[in-house]
């Protein structure tokens, strides 16, 4: 369990400074298609190890510049599991803008979940 976690951490370390990069200087669509494609050759953990990997992503992105930040946590879960990389990457929009008027997660909305605006499924 501890080699699994261990591995898992080095990959989102891995990971980051691409997904860094790519926030800045790629659109969603690129960025996710080339994420999805190094995802694919990942393995397709199992839920406990699904929940274990995004743990690890919560951890590591709170410590990155700029706080916390769901666009970045649901690249970066993408590109290290091939079950993530096979989901829908969500971006949910308000036209007013500003702090906390999006949203990003993998796989399909839930019932009941926020209602935003403007939502792309790439």
């Amino acid at each position: 369990m501890i080699h699994e976690v261990l591995s898992d951490l080095a990959g989102v370390v891995s990971v980051v400074p691409y997904v860094e990069w790519g926030r800045r200087f790629r659109g969603p669509e690129p960025l996710a298609a080339t994420l999805r494609r190094r995802g694919a050759k990942s393995i397709a953990r199992d839920a406990r190890r699904r929940r274990v990997l995004r743990k690890l992503i919560v951890v590591v992105d709170a410590h990155l510049p700029g706080g916390p930040n769901c666009y970045r946590r649901a690249l970066l879960e993408m590109g290290l599991d091939a079950g993530a990389a096979r989901e829908p990457l969500n971006l949910g929009l308000r036209p007013h803008g500003g702090p906390k008027s999006g949203h990003a997660w993998l796989g399909p909305t839930e019932a009941g979940a926020e209602v935003y605006e403007v939502r792309f499924e790439i």
